[in-house]
């Protein structure tokens, strides 16, 4: 059996769950995949057992039935998207895959990473994971913030942020959304056209819409 491992707040993993549900998938009702939560407030990703299987001690990972493990976030889609529902999210064709690639880049390291990378470096639970440099958070924050500026333009008059229908680079673009209100960062305060995308990204595939994962023993069904 697949194994999906994730955190449901953290951005990275919420990719894969959100890559699915676009599709109509629901990751807690899949035949061959199951869902593992690992508790990053309890320290579970330090844990022996996880940290030989992912030494990143990171999520998502994804564990395959010949043994295979994926423990990047990009991997993990790209094999979910391949593996996985009709319509591909990353892209219907050479051209498409290649401009949800650009876009999605973009949306990642502009917005999302400098936003994680203000986070990782201001709040106190990273603190034994990185040596932090309060200096780094609001350089961070801003080009961040420049960054929706482009965002804005290119959803004028547009839904999505490539062709006519969801793809991958909206996923991430609305994940850096909404971790940036950890760092009150406003995701209605850019732009009419980010504030219609959130909102409606946010209808959808918000923390809440996700839901929890299954009970894997019959003692965790008891508690």
């Amino acid at each position: 059996m697949k194994k999906l491992y994730v955190t449901r707040t953290a951005p990275n993993a919420r990719k894969a769950i959100i890559l699915l549900a676009s599709k109509g998938i629901d990751i807690d009702n899949m035949d061959d995949l199951d869902v593992v939560d690992i508790d990053f407030a309890a320290g579970e990703q330090f844990s022996d057992a996880f940290t030989a299987m992912n030494p990143m001690q990171t999520v998502p990972v994804l564990t395959l039935d010949d043994g295979t493990v994926l423990n990047d976030s990009q991997a993990v889609c790209e094999y979910l998207d391949r593996v996985y529902g009709e319509r591909s999210v990353m892209g219907n064709d050479v051209v498409q895959r290649a401009q949800v690639c650009a876009m999605r880049r973009v949306a990642e390291f502009e917005v999302l990473y400098n936003l994680m990378l203000a986070f990782q470096h201001s709040h106190p639970s990273k603190a034994q994971r990185v040596e932090q440099v309060p200096e780094f958070v609001a350089p961070s924050i801003a080009r961040a913030v420049k960054a929706l500026a482009y965002f804005e333009i290119i959803l004028e008059s547009r839904e999505y942020l490539v062709g006519d229908q969801l793809s991958f680079a909206d996923i991430v673009l609305y994940l850096g959304l909404d971790f940036g209100k950890l760092l009150k960062v406003n995701p209605t305060e850019h732009g009419e056209n980010l504030a219609r995308f959130y909102a409606m990204m946010h209808e959808r595939f918000s923390v809440k819409k996700m839901g929890k994962a299954k009970p894997t023993t019959e003692s965790e069904q008891d508690k």
